[in-house]
């Protein structure tokens, strides 16, 4: 195969356009989840530290006493949602952050 053979081959195919996942990289390719790590390795390759401080904690809230449930049923229709401005009004006038002028506190 000559070189401008190949070179024409090459720029026909194109760059692939799918995001790159694991499965299409090689046997070295480790995409990771972009969490980072919890901790380090120390005296080598085999011991690892856990830093309490890089865990991942998940914050949930109380839902004690929460009506709704966690599943939404695929035979639930799904109607059209439209925000006009006297409805988007209305919403931002009842935020308690419009009330006081200040954020509401998360806690």
């Amino acid at each position: 195969m000559s070189m401008r053979s190949s070179l024409t081959t090459f720029l026909a195919r194109g760059a692939s356009r799918k995001p790159l996942t694991p499965k299409g990289g090689n046997k070295n390719f480790y995409k990771g989840t972009g969490t980072g790590s919890m901790g380090e390795f120390i005296g080598g390759r085999w011991h690892f530290r856990v830093n309490p401080a890089k865990v991942r904690q998940f914050v949930v809230p109380d839902l004690t006493g929460f009506k709704l449930k966690p599943y939404v049923s695929w035979a639930v229709p799904q109607e059209p949602y439209m925000v006009t401005a006297d409805t988007f009004i209305e919403a931002a006038t009842s935020a308690p952050e419009a009330k006081d002028g200040k954020k509401a506190s998360s806690a």
